[in-house]
């Protein structure tokens, strides 16, 4: 898994987000019992701080040494300069308001923030190759081609990349529903949902809680879930079977969907080479409907 930020000493991290990315970073690397430190402090961080080594221990289910290891994993000498540091951090909050400030610090300076832009948005697209291995893609790629049913939900700025997958998915698959909360008739449009469909969820930071909420109870029934979200140990990852990670970060008070755009622009390239048989007859009578109603402009 790639490592982000390697260049910069753990203990001097500029914001929370800082943290929560270099503890996404180098999960890979922990072992499994530090993995399980990793997990509770990426969703429990504000209360850790109130916590002294043997708690987080005890919190985690593994023993005391094992939190210092990983501490000491991070970058820091001990716990007690990991707590003032987070402390620190945790002083600001997550607000749009307060990345936008930060933003404006971080691109303060820069030559160009065009070119910068296109160069963070470049490394977050080749970040993908090492987030995602082949054989995961194509695990991603036939559980939707044999699937039932394809729901997709993706809420906030997210519906967007949601609504884009399941427009062009319908072109190629005969059964793909687009969840919207829409009059509140969630249940109602999930009640026959079952283990031979997939629920392809969309979700990044921050993460929406109703998201998580939907996924938890079609997950229930039986549903297959692919996530798509930027760190292994956000909550949609979490509660996948399958989850493909594109990273979304930038110098900027919002996250940036380059990355996850282009990770599905080649799910929907190889569904549509997988499924050729039988979406061309159904793309030539597509054709004809344009025709039809007149939709493009010649």
């Amino acid at each position: 898994m790639k490592i982000v930020n390697e260049k910069k000493p753990s203990n001097v991290w500029g914001s929370v987000d800082d943290i929560l990315e270099q503890i996404s970073a180098k999960y890979q690397t922990f072992a499994p019992r530090q993995r399980k430190v990793a997990e509770y402090l990426f969703h429990n961080l504000d209360q850790a701080i109130l916590l002294n080594s043997t708690q987080i221990a005890a919190k985690a289910e593994v023993s005391q040494a094992t939190v210092t290891r990983f501490i000491t994993g991070l970058g820091f000498s001990g716990f007690s300069k990991f707590k003032r540091s987070i402390a620190q951090k945790l002083l600001e909050n997550f607000s749009t308001s307060t990345r936008l400030v930060e933003s404006a610090k971080a691109l303060e300076g820069r030559t160009s923030v065009f070119t910068d832009i296109l160069r963070e948005d470049i490394e977050n697209i080749g970040s993908l190759s090492s987030h995602i291995s082949e054989e995961t893609f194509e695990e991603a790629v036939n559980k939707l081609c044999s699937a039932r049913t394809i729901y997709i939900l993706g809420l906030r700025s997210s519906y967007a990349l949601a609504f884009y997958f399941a427009f062009d998915l319908r072109f190629f698959l005969s059964s793909v529903r687009l969840i919207d909360l829409g009059v509140g008739d969630i249940p109602e449009r999930l009640r026959n949902a079952g283990p031979p469909d997939v629920l392809v969820a969309i979700s990044f930071k921050r993460y929406t809680r109703e998201v998580i909420k939907i996924t938890e109870k079609i997950k229930k029934k039986g549903v297959f879930i692919l996530g798509i979200t930027n760190s292994e140990l956000s909550p949609i990852a979490q509660l996948s079977d399958t989850a493909l990670i594109a990273e979304t970060r930038i110098p900027a008070y919002f996250e940036s969907f380059t990355a996850p755009m282009s990770l599905l622009n080649a799910l929907i390239t190889a569904i549509a080479i997988k499924e050729r048989k039988k979406a061309l007859p159904a793309l030539n009578n597509l054709e004809k409907e344009f025709q039809v109603f007149e939709t493009f402009a010649q």
